[in-house]
């Protein structure tokens, strides 16, 4: 469905007070999409030092998206799955179909073959389609935010 920029402002505006009591409760979603978002920009090559520290392997030599969601989540406190596997994140926390940004985004891969994880971020409209941002790792080899189809995306509470 595609979900117009009033609409958006408005499911936004009602995440954030959601998230903003969430957070004065238990720590919140803002948390980890704050902490991801700080690593925007940071390439697998370039700042392997950093993200290593943070996944955990080495981003150059290994698929990272799930250890890079694993790692973020450690930081703020949230047990991760403990594997480097996207699809280690079909099962975590709760499914959703009204995702808050912070919430695990597991995006299935062209062909049916696999996964990639990162955290929801928003709903957009790109050109007449709906599409998720999504703040993840190993996406263009770095650290960023990509969009996806909607129809290719599921969500799980974190």
């Amino acid at each position: 469905r595609n979900v117009d920029f009033d609409e958006l402002t408005v499911k936004t505006d009602l995440y954030r007070a959601i998230d903003d009591m969430a957070n004065s409760v238990v720590g919140g979603f803002s948390g980890v999409i704050s902490t991801a978002s700080s690593y925007i920009g940071l390439h697998e090559r370039r700042n392997s030092g950093t993200l290593r520290r943070i996944t955990k392997v080495n981003p150059a030599r290994t698929p990272w998206c799930a250890a890079f969601v694993n790692g973020v989540l450690r930081e703020n406190g949230r047990r991760g799955t403990g594997s480097n596997a996207a699809s280690s994140f079909r099962n975590y926390g709760s499914a959703t179909s009204s995702p808050a940004p912070g919430d695990i985004a597991l995006i299935r891969r062209r062909g049916g073959s696999g996964y990639h994880v990162g955290f929801f971020k928003g709903f957009v409209n790109k050109n007449g389609r709906s599409m998720v941002a999504v703040v993840g790792g190993n996406q263009s080899n770095k650290v960023s935010v990509a969009y996806y189809p909607a129809g290719k995306v599921s969500f799980r509470r974190i």
